[in-house]
């Protein structure tokens, strides 16, 4: 039976046992409510006018505030579950109390004592349900429970006015007192009941009810948080303008009904009527109407229907367009606005929603019911407005509900945006590799480190990223005890061309290690125009490769002293120094061809041929920084190489936009290697000019995945590093369209082939690290179309285990998403939806189907994806599938070596099973 419910209500299953208590709890309060307000409106206007009604609702809502106050006092001091049930108790001693004194004691201050009475106990109780709700739901739990819980507010609500109608007659208005006192017994048991059920939820490990701060404390928590400003906002207007409606109905029923128990008849049926409306609207509309519009729609329901029935007010006047009023507001705002309400908490921690949220659902609500009672006494009673022209008047406090419940939306999608970069952000901290932060904060952190070997590693990611800029903090380690640290800082801050350290290089010359003193020398030769061999003579004890480096950079500058032909005689010596101290002449030599210009193209490119690394990796910053276009076709051609392609990249991008057509060659040319071509477009993110992303765009639609994939992570670094860059929006919404079409196909594969039954578990697996990758596509795609927006947050909060950052992250993209988008997207990220759900809305979309396991594997093997073809020629060996052998032999001569190992090993196996019946 449970089971038939969750599907017959698009619950999932559990959902049922998690929402039935609830139901139950909330149907039962808003019936002894409903109760409530019948017998204090009849009762109250039996006796007095309807112009003293906002008297005793001003006194309420100042009265409220004493309440709430004792309230979080006692809350304080005792845990949650005890204060609701002590409430609940208290509520049904009252009750019985207040039918009493109506017997036997009529006094005439009784009845306003009780119309306040009802009007506290109205606020207080229907937020501890909505309380509990939402400690026990997450943010997608709450979009799918929410309409059940909802419905027992408007059951509840009928059953009320069902209840009222029948104990009217049978005992007079005064008997309705004794029905919400045994509802309100029944309450206290089921709180109990569903106190277990929060007990067993992981989520609320370590959260204590009693935290609860004081009155002056909520209301500075309020005004520091913008999205808590937006809820108090949203619950103050919409509390303002239903009391302002709720006014205008009982009045004009007043009017036309003088009767006690007539009136208390009609309000029965009335409430009878809106509450099978709104049952019927709660069941069939809100959590559709949730699920497929989020808050975009839903926070606007009420105040547009309140605007439509305020204006049939003003223009009629009649019983009839009252009841239109009151009914919009009854119907609506226990369904959908209710639900919408209650969504704009969960984003928040549940500690601090703690503190809040019952202040906010008592406090600042009847705070709007006083301002609306004194806005009332003002109008209706001082200045003799009609029930009628009061809607004038309400008709401005509706445009504020409605700029409240923009601003509501705005703050409600930035706080799940702040939630899940906070997650990710913890991740990253915790997970991600050293060489995956930016290469400026590794630095900063590990220049205080005491490990010499720490900096050095720094220093040298330093060097590798660096385009000859000046980083402060290297200055400090020319005087570090360590000498290999002075050295390598000194090296540094001569290839960035820091003139600023003359005066502190000066004394390095006479530093007790030989190799801070040689740099010391090469710095001076460079930036100070020194003769070295003034400075050779005075301190001697140099290197003969610093004394040769030295003397070709001061001979190379221009003016008296130039002499590049015997530059040139020096760099040959180097470079053909055969002695111990060769490489070390010939990495000289190649530092110095970075500094200084000349026809020296042949001797850059011989020392690109030397077998040292560090060699070929200064010859590159040389060919980069001198522009030495004769060698580009080198430097491109080091991009294949691994040790070499971030120095190859960092060189060419040095040349700009001149070379932004030949990379562009490159990248689209499919004879050059996956490897150099990768290895481009990191050189375009490196050059970063609109050029560059026209480049990466043209090759976007690269049919090989892993480059595709790699070209749009380049496109992202790009758009990070240049925000105002302009992309083909078209074209990327197009291929989003493409990946997203593509991956329900996948999922129709993998559910015609068992998903992750065992006997396919390998395919499954391998097609699951593949469809993995096809979903971060399609968030980088999403990034590039809306920068403003977090989507890497909301894709690192999918891939949580929590289920409270996982919902947050799928809401987050329910609200920032267009609707076409978001109701094809989504659907693949909810975890909660199974692969043969995914497949079934896969056919709808892709108008086809995959009804074999045959024709599953067929498409795999016609995949433009090395690795799904892999996986689709291993389910031919595995699954015997003989009629798929020409596909298998066409794969056996595949460029991709993984490819043509996976075909040979299945024609083994289909081999091995020659004979025997090919599987189904």
């Amino acid at each position: 039976m449970t089971g038939y419910l969750e599907r017959a209500l698009n619950l999932r299953p559990g959902d049922f046992g998690r929402g039935i208590l609830l139901f139950l709890y909330l149907f039962l309060i808003l019936a002894s409510y409903t109760i409530g307000k019948v017998a204090r409106d009849a009762l109250f206007l039996d006796r007095f006018d309807a112009v003293k009604l906002p008297w005793a609702d001003l006194a309420s809502a100042f009265l409220v505030g004493l309440v709430v106050a004792a309230y979080l006092f006692v809350a304080r001091r005792i845990s949650l579950r005890n204060l609701l049930v002590g409430c609940l108790l208290l509520y049904s001693a009252t009750c019985v109390l207040f039918w009493y004194l109506a017997h036997f004691h009529q006094q005439p201050w009784l009845f306003p004592v009780f119309y306040i009475w009802v009007g506290i106990f109205g606020v207080l109780s229907t937020m501890q349900v909505w309380k509990l709700a939402n400690f026990v739901l997450t943010t997608r739990e709450a979009k799918r429970i929410f309409g059940l819980v909802g419905a027992g507010a408007i059951s509840g609500a009928i059953f009320g006015g069902f209840a009222s109608r029948v104990t009217v007659k049978a005992y007079g208005t005064e008997g309705l007192l004794m029905g919400m006192a045994v509802c309100l017994a029944i309450c206290a048991c089921l709180v109990v009941l569903i106190w277990r059920q929060r007990q067993l939820n992981p989520l609320e490990s370590g959260v204590h009810e009693a935290e609860q701060p004081t009155i002056v404390d909520s209301l500075r928590q309020i005004a520091s948080s913008p999205y808590l400003l937006a809820i108090a906002s949203v619950i103050c207007m919409s509390s303002f303008v239903t009391t302002f409606a709720g006014w205008q109905f009982k009045a004009i029923a007043r009017q036309f009904i003088p009767e006690k128990d007539a009136l208390a008849l009609f309000f029965s049926d009335f409430s009878f009527l809106v509450g099978i409306l709104g049952l019927a609207t709660q069941m069939l509309l809100t959590s559709r109407v949730l699920r497929r519009f989020g808050l975009g729609l839903t926070l606007y329901v009420v105040p547009v229907a309140l605007l439509g029935g305020t204006i049939g007010v003003l223009a009629g006047g009649t019983l009839l367009a009252a009841v239109l009023l009151k009914g919009s507001d009854q119907v609506l705002r226990y369904s959908i606005d209710k639900s919408s309400i209650e969504l704009l908490y969960l984003p928040l921690a549940t500690g601090f929603k703690l503190r809040v949220k019952s202040f906010i659902d008592t406090f600042i609500w009847r705070l709007g019911d006083g301002l609306a009672a004194l806005t009332l006494v003002l109008f209706a009673d001082r200045l003799r407005f009609s029930a009628r022209d009061v809607g004038w008047v309400n008709l401005i406090f509706i445009g504020g509900w409605l700029a409240a419940a923009y601003f509501a939306r705005r703050q409600y999608v930035h706080t799940l945006r702040d939630s899940i970069r906070r997650h990710r952000l913890d991740v990253e901290r915790v997970d991600t590799p050293v060489l995956d932060r930016s290469t400026i904060e590794i630095f900063s952190d590990r220049l205080v480190s005491t490990d010499p070997k720490e900096i050095l590693y720094a220093l040298s990611l330093f060097e590798t990223e660096s385009r000859r800029r000046v980083h402060p903090a290297v200055r400090g380690l020319l005087y570090h005890p360590a000498p290999e640290v002075r050295r390598k800082a000194l090296a540094l801050q001569t290839e960035a061309g820091d003139r600023l350290l003359l005066p502190e290089v000066e004394p390095l010359l006479r530093d007790s290690d030989l190799e801070v003193r040689t740099e010391a020398l090469l710095y001076l030769a460079h930036h100070a125009h020194v003769d070295p061999l003034h400075k050779i003579e005075e301190l001697g004890d140099f290197p003969d490769f610093s004394i040769r480096s030295a003397m070709a950079a001061f001979l190379s500058r221009p003016g008296d002293t130039q002499n590049l032909e015997t530059v040139t005689r020096i760099l040959d010596a180097m470079i053909e120094d055969e002695s111990p101290d060769g490489p070390r002449s010939r990495r000289e030599a190649a530092r110095l061809l970075a500094t200084v210009p000349g026809p020296f193209d042949a001797h850059v490119e011989r020392l690109l041929a030397d077998p040292d690394l560090e060699v070929q990796r200064h010859a590159l910053r040389a060919i980069g920084r001198q522009h030495r276009r004769h060698l580009l076709t080198a430097a491109i051609e080091r991009l294949a190489d691994p040790a070499l392609a971030a120095d190859a990249a960092l060189a060419l991008s040095m040349f700009g936009d001149s070379i932004v057509g030949t990379l562009r060659d490159y990248l689209g040319d499919p004879a050059q290697s996956t490897e150099l071509r990768a290895s481009v477009a990191q050189a375009l993110v490196r050059i970063g000019t609109p050029a560059a992303g026209r480049a990466l765009m043209e090759n976007l639609l690269e049919s090989e995945t892993n480059l595709r994939f790699l070209i749009l992570s380049s496109l992202n670094k790009l758009r990070e590093a240049h925000p105002g860059l302009e992309l083909d929006t078209l074209m990327l919404e197009s291929i989003l369209a493409a990946e997203i079409m593509g991956h329900y196909r996948s999922y129709q594969i993998l559910n015609t082939l068992g998903g992750s039954l065992d006997s396919h578990s390998a395919v499954s697996s391998a097609m699951n690290e593949s469809m993995q990758q096809e979903v971060e596509r399609m968030f980088r795609l999403l990034t590039l179309l809306h920068p403003g927006y977090d989507f890497h947050s909301a894709y690192v909060g999918l891939q949580s285990t929590n289920a409270v950052v996982h919902d947050n992250a799928l809401e987050f993209l329910d609200n920032v998403l267009k609707p076409a988008l978001r109701n094809t997207l989504v659907p693949l990220l909810d975890s909660e939806v199974s692969v043969s759900e995914r497949a079934r809305l896969g056919a709808s979309l892709c108008h086809t189907g995959v009804e074999s396991r045959e024709a599953a594997v067929a498409e795999l093997v016609s995949s433009d994806d090395p690795w799904l073809k892999a996986c689709g020629v291993y389910a031919i060996g595995t699954l015997g599938l003989t009629s798929l052998r020409k596909q298998l032999e066409s794969c056996l001569n595949h460029p991709d070596p993984l490819l043509r190992e996976t075909a040979r090993q299945a024609k083994v196996r289909l081999a091995e099973q020659k004979g025997a019946p090919a599987a189904d």
